[in-house]
């Protein structure tokens, strides 16, 4: 799990500018093991995300052993979040947490116009999705890349 890769990607880069996601359904035995090999790297500006919060059975837990800077909520609770009360209601509840916690929430899988006025009422800060735009593909340093076994 804690690999070193991370080590030998970032040399020279502006850690300011990345951020590590670590999805929602990712097994972390030790988080102490985790947080010694990152924490280092967050105090030279790196931040951490959970991807895919709401999509597993432990998000909760690992949001809070986390202690991440970018909580992503899945596409499955923004999905329809115009006409479902109770999708509002974890967002709004993930919002609170995100803001007492110093973290910041990011909704991802935005599709419709509703859905996106639906998380501006609610007051969530960064939205994702194809209503916004595709995907594109970012130039990498050549230092940046993973190798091709390390996927």
């Amino acid at each position: 799990m804690v690999s070193g890769l991370l080590d030998e990607l970032l040399p020279g880069l502006d850690l300011d500018r990345l951020v590590v996601e670590i999805t929602e359904h990712a097994e972390i035995p030790d988080y102490a093991l985790l947080h010694r090999a990152l924490d280092p790297l967050r105090e030279d500006g790196l931040q951490l995300a959970v991807d895919d919060a709401g999509a597993g059975y432990a998000s909760f837990r690992h949001i809070l052993q986390l202690r991440p800077d970018l909580i992503k909520v899945d596409i499955s609770l923004v999905r329809d979040i115009d006409t479902d009360l109770a999708q509002q209601a974890l967002v709004d509840s993930l919002l609170t947490f995100a803001d007492r916690s110093g973290a910041v929430l990011l909704a991802e899988g935005v599709e419709r116009q509703g859905e996106l006025d639906e998380l501006a009422r609610l007051g969530v800060p960064l939205v994702q999705g194809f209503l916004l735009g595709r995907p594109t593909l970012a130039a990498l340093p050549r230092q940046a890349r993973l190798p091709a076994d390390a996927g």
